[in-house]
């Protein structure tokens, strides 16, 4: 295996095996569909203290710099390219070129293309094409004289020496739209035509996105008290205690497959062994019951319920942020939004939002 796969593995490993005291919203939504709802919790759990919790409110701020970065980022986005009838090749350019390749005098199937868009660098040609053109202009006609490589992959070109023909017809030049009015009425709809106003929107859309991630850090530390607060009294349901980590070892299992590799194999290469795999899931397992048990227990002690329409509209809500209609997400993955929530219990996942969201009405804010 190649270092590179092992770095690849190692990172994918580590999002999905850290057995710490606080799991992620997400990760306890994703595989429930086991039945949590009709526990007795108290026989599993000592629900921890969750009202009146005290959290450190981080203060938001958004400099120039910033405000400087995200118009730079928004260029970018709206870059385009225009072909170009001079200039010289360099490495990076995109040549548009038509070329025909010959063998011994004769042209070859595969050998030949009219106005193809070739990246110099990108090594998609064999070795000495791209390198070829570089420092040529457009207009100018190259030949080069070149060998196919011997592991080429069609077998009767392998080691054949090619002549190629080829014209440079254009290059394409990336433009980047200048910071004007013309630019800021174009990606506002018309809403602002002033650096200043339009300066003072992209600061109040920064402002917003640090404040939402600063309450979403907050939320997350305080569910985070709630849990390590929280006692296990060292059972856990059997059932939900099995399916967790059954999910947590299909985990593992299917990045195998994807890595063409046995199971034991994959995990000697992560340094385990199935036994020492089998405690990381049952720790993992542990951690999720646990975790599952108080936010259903806080749940029933706050009457906090998720219905079929609050769930809908959260669907609906997940659908519009993630720029899907539900047209196109059944396209893109084959089922409906509602049967892909099901398959991954975003129901799971909302109720726990509301928990958290409860806990965090109560909680005080420290100076």
């Amino acid at each position: 295996m190649t270092k590179t796969k092992k770095i690849i593995i190692g990172v994918i490993i580590l999002a999905v095996a850290v057995c710490a005291v606080f799991v992620t919203l997400f990760e306890i939504g994703f595989f429930e569909k086991s039945n949590y709802k009709f526990l007795n919790y108290d026989k599993y759990v000592k629900v921890g203290k969750y009202k009146g919790l005290k959290y450190t409110a981080k203060k938001v701020s958004v400099t120039q710099k910033e405000i400087d970065q995200e118009i730079t980022s928004r260029r970018t986005s709206a870059q385009t390219q225009k072909s170009v009838k001079s200039g010289t090749l360099a490495k990076g350019d995109v040549a548009n070129i038509s070329y025909v390749g010959k063998i011994d005098g004769k042209k070859f199937e595969g050998g030949s293309a009219s106005d193809y868009d070739l990246t110099l660098g990108s090594n998609s040609m064999i070795k000495g094409f791209e390198s070829g053109l570089i420092g040529h202009k457009v207009g100018d006609k190259v030949k080069l004289n070149l060998t196919f490589p011997k592991d080429y992959g069609t077998k009767k070109l392998r080691n054949k020496k090619a002549v190629f023909e080829v014209t440079i017809n254009a290059k394409k030049v990336t433009v980047t739209p200048k910071y004007d009015t013309a630019f800021i009425k174009q990606n506002t709809g018309n809403k602002y035509s002033t650096k200043e106003d339009y300066e003072k929107y992209i600061k109040d859309y920064l402002t917003k996105q640090k404040e939402a991630t600063a309450l979403s850090e907050v939320k997350s530390d305080l569910w985070s008290q709630v849990v390590t607060a929280s006692k296990s009294t060292g059972k856990y349901p059997k059932k939900q205690l099995a399916y967790e980590k059954e999910k947590f070892t299909n985990q593992y299992k299917n990045y195998a497959k994807n890595y063409n590799m046995s199971f034991k194999t994959f995990l000697k290469a992560q340094g385990m062994t199935e036994k020492t795999f089998n405690k990381k899931a049952n720790e993992y397992a542990k951690t999720v019951v646990k975790q599952k048990c108080v936010m259903y227990s806080i749940a029933k002690k706050e009457g906090i319920k998720v219905t079929d329409k609050q769930y809908k509209a959260y669907l609906k809500k997940m659908l519009k942020n993630a720029g899907y209609t539900e047209s196109s997400f059944q396209s893109q993955y084959g089922m409906t939004i509602e049967k892909y929530g099901e398959e991954n219990d975003f129901k799971t996942a909302y109720m726990l939002s509301k928990v958290v969201d409860n806990i965090y009405s109560s909680a005080k804010k420290t100076k």
